[in-house]
């Protein structure tokens, strides 16, 4: 009903009112045109300088960052501790690591408890000169019949 109303008005509107119509939509449209999307475009425009500002500044501090960390001097397996080590070579052979600290001197140290370890296996870990830097105390016991060995290592957290 609302609808043929308005086209029966629409009818008998005179070309000037019908003119006049248009031309309020065109505005209208116009308007909501310029606020959704023009406006939202033209303020990214305007701030584009100072956000690539920031951001010129930020890449300045991360170049030089990471001049720094090039700089600075490389971590090498020494840096590594002998207990990780002992984690990693030693996994699945019987060795488990626990961290003890040593009241009486205030130092760290680290005790690897060796259970049923193959001795070929513990050799090579021993071998090894950061192991031998940290080696306090190494107590242990050998199986003649399977040639593994059971005991412990203590070693001085490093330095």
């Amino acid at each position: 009903m609302a609808t043929s109303l308005l086209q029966q008005r629409w009818r008998d509107a005179t070309a000037r009112e019908r003119l006049s119509v248009m031309v309020m939509l065109l505005v209208v449209l116009g308007a909501l045109l310029v606020t959704l999307l023009v406006l939202p475009a033209l303020r990214v425009v305007r701030s584009a300088p100072a956000t690539l500002a920031t951001l010129d500044t930020k890449v300045l501090a991360m170049r030089a960052q990471a001049a720094d960390l090039r700089a600075a001097p490389a971590v090498t397996p020494v840096a590594i501790s002998a207990p990780i080590a002992a984690e990693r070579e030693l996994a699945g052979a019987g060795a488990t690591v626990n961290e003890a600290r040593d009241s009486a001197a205030g130092n760290t140290t680290t005790t690897v408890n060796l259970n049923s370890v193959e001795g070929a296996k513990l050799a090579a870990w021993l071998a090894k000169p950061e192991v031998q830097k940290q080696l306090l105390r190494l107590s242990l016991t050998r199986d003649a019949a399977t040639g593994r060995v059971t005991g412990s290592a203590v070693l001085r957290a490093p330095g």
